[in-house]
């Protein structure tokens, strides 16, 4: 037999020692179960970060005073602020200015009515009687009398009296209406604790319902 010759064991050691080796040859079951490991203490630790973050927010909400609703007339709800009992907000002092403002220099020679319902359907505005020093003055528009109570005590009695002088009596015989018409109304500005001040621009509007030609008076009030 030829000593060159090589038995059946040599050719598959020579076989295996020629084959190339690969991650996957090396790859056993120790390093999966690593793998494993590391893959679930990185997907716990996520969850972990995500459990803190909902609870950051939900203690943040717990701690976070719930909002103060109102229900308005139309059935809707809103929310106010908690404000002390001689606080106004800017919006509110400019919206009761130009109501006010409206409702003492608007004189129609009707009654205010509902939404909707026709000018020429509305009551007659009788007027109210006001008199001054043991004597009457004359008579103003209801809705301006209404109004007045909006001012000061001291300012209200020597207002209306002024307000009879201007209220000519063609009001009330329906000849002749005024309507206030705001143009301009600056930020108002405090001056002490419940008091502030603030500029009105507007146009005083007079209708002559004999010929249904308006004349403009200039408002600029403080």
């Amino acid at each position: 037999m030829d000593s060159t010759t090589s038995s059946p064991q040599n050719k598959l050691k020579f076989l295996q020692r020629g084959k190339k080796s690969t991650w996957l040859s090396s790859f056993n079951v120790t390093d999966s179960l690593g793998i494993i490991l590391i893959s679930n203490f990185a997907y716990n630790t996520l969850i972990l970060f995500f459990l803190a973050l909902l609870y950051g927010a939900q203690a943040r909400l717990a701690n976070k005073p719930a909002p103060s609703l109102v229900q308005l007339n139309t059935g809707e709800t809103t929310a106010v602020e908690a404000i002390g009992n001689k606080e106004r907000t800017a919006e509110v002092i400019k919206a009761f200015t130009i109501k006010t403002m409206s409702d003492l220099f608007t004189w129609t020679g009707r009654l205010p009515g509902k939404d909707g319902v026709p000018f020429s359907n509305l009551d007659s505005d009788p007027g109210v009687e006001i008199n001054g020093k043991g004597r009457r003055r004359g008579k103003i528009s209801t809705q301006a009398w209404k109004a007045s109570f909006a001012l000061a005590d001291d300012f209200r009695d020597p207002f209306l009296l002024k307000l009879v002088d201007l209220t000519p009596s063609n009001v009330f015989k329906g000849k002749t209406q005024f309507a206030f018409v705001p143009q301009f109304v600056r930020e108002p500005i405090k001056i002490k604790e419940g008091e502030w001040t603030i500029d009105l621009v507007g146009t005083l509007t007079v209708l002559d319902t004999t010929n249904n030609l308006p004349s403009y008076i200039p408002f600029n009030k403080q």
